[in-house]
């Protein structure tokens, strides 16, 4: 077998592989000396029936086999013998590669590699941030937020109005001409900017509201390009709401809200709510070390990309923010004018993500640290507690879908990270003069689901 190497660009290799005349002759008698043993050919007993006869009744067959065979086997020797560090699974078709008449066997597959750098010392890593403070807004905030938690449906009276945020229980349908899109009875849906069905009301907040019980409104719509049926995109829709009942979040007031929280007055609370805060401070404090590790490790390294990963990493993340921010009420046309915006930071946090991955996973290699099956599996367990669902069903799924081998890097990269924090100069900063504390409570925004009706 020969194998030849090119470099086409910066992580990426075509591997081109030939098999001499004698190696496909070699790989064909193999497989019809064990038929020889085993075919069934009439007329014969198995074992007996001559050579010529067994080549052929299983001419095509042993061909078909021995394609494969000699493609999957070679390829794998090549990469062992190449030391050649394939990102994802091969893209080769072996339908495209047949066994000619006379002569060797040439085929090529391009590949992405791993990038190489080099590691930095990473012993003693500066790290300079601010210790999170908790002040007197910090807590108010929370205690809103404590009550908003708390509050309770009501109805509103008859002949009430709808406003933004309320709930409405009532029928919904959609419709694209005499086509039925949608037709839900009792659906319980916001007076505010929702996705049904895939598709976008942008002004269904509009629509409902001053709106009464027993009223129907009804308004006329462009679905969008981003509706998840392509045939309805660029229709014009018939939206319809008949308003059954109306409810409206009424907030506790200081004595319910104690009672709820078990806390004997307002003081207590407060204090209760600052000892959470400065816990959660501490984890803040943690996580701009962490960033601050990954900032110098990213401006210490250079390598390159590989240019198709990254890119469809960057697409990922792009149609990720989109939807997020569709489901959150965005108007389309925002979105619309940002995009290039957004496209720009999906790419270039695509770019920190991937190479950032390379440098932990090599810091990984180095030190010998992995992700143990047990810390897989409590991840699973904590995950399958936190969504309410089967441990083993929700595994099943993850590995069903790729996600599984994801979360073991997760783990092995958090771990590399608290090893670089052990290992680094750590010095807390005391906030700037005049800036703003941060709120150590709030966390950052996450792309929004589907507002869906029930």
């Amino acid at each position: 077998m020969e194998v030849k190497v090119e470099t086409l660009a910066a992580c990426k290799k075509r591997l081109s592989i030939t098999l001499s005349r004698e190696e496909i002759k070699a790989k064909l008698e193999e497989r019809y000396a064990e038929l020889e043993r085993e075919a069934q050919v009439p007329g014969f007993r198995p074992g007996r029936a001559p050579r010529r006869l067994v080549e052929k009744r299983f001419h095509e067959a042993v061909e078909e086999e021995t394609r494969i065979k000699l493609i999957s086997e070679s390829l794998k020797k090549a990469l062992d013998e190449q030391k050649l560090d394939v990102l994802g699974e091969p893209d080769l078709d072996p339908e495209k590669i047949t066994i000619p008449d006379d002569g060797p066997l040439t085929f090529s597959i391009d590949l992405e590699v791993r990038p190489e750098f080099q590691v930095p010392d990473y012993v003693g890593i500066p790290v300079a941030v601010e210790q999170p403070t908790v002040g007197d807004a910090d807590v108010a905030q929370a205690l809103e937020r404590l009550r908003e938690s708390h509050g309770r449906l009501e109805e509103v009276p008859a002949g009430g109005e709808a406003k933004a945020n309320d709930i409405i229980t009532g029928d919904v349908a959609i419709r694209v001409g005499d086509l039925v899109v949608l037709d839900r009875q009792g659906a319980r849906v916001p007076v505010a900017a929702i996705a049904i069905e895939g598709v976008r009301l942008e002004k269904f907040g509009e629509l409902l509201a001053g709106a009464k019980a027993g009223e129907t409104r009804t308004t006329k719509i462009t679905i969008d390009e981003t509706a998840e049926k392509e045939d309805l995109r660029g229709k014009e829709a018939e939206v319809r709401v008949k308003v059954n009942r109306i409810e409206r979040v009424a907030l506790p007031d200081d004595a319910a809200l104690l009672a709820a929280a078990d806390h004997e007055d307002m003081d207590a609370l407060k204090r209760t709510l600052r000892r959470q805060l400065e816990g959660r401070s501490d984890q803040v404090f943690r996580e701009r070390q962490e960033e601050a590790v990954q900032d110098w490790l990213l401006a210490q390294v250079k390598l390159d990309l590989p240019e198709e990963l990254a890119k469809r990493h960057a697409n990922s993340l792009l149609q990720r923010t989109v939807t997020g921010l569709q489901y959150r009420g965005v108007p389309v046309e925002e979105i619309e004018k940002r995009l290039e915006e957004i496209r720009g930071a999906s790419t270039e946090r695509a770019g920190r993500e991937l190479k950032l991955m390379f440098i932990l996973d090599a810091i990984g290699k180095k030190e010998n640290i992995e992700a143990t099956d047990a810390e897989v599996d409590a991840r699973v367990r904590f995950m399958a507690v936190q969504q309410g669902r089967r441990d083993d069903r929700l595994r099943e799924e993850m590995e069903a879908e790729g996600a599984l081998a994801n979360l073991r890097s997760q783990i092995r990269d958090d771990k590399v990270t608290r090893m670089l924090l052990e290992k680094a100069k750590i010095t807390a900063l005391e906030p700037a003069a005049g800036a703003k504390p941060e709120a150590a409570g709030e966390t950052k925004a996450g792309a929004g689901g589907e507002v869906e009706s029930t």
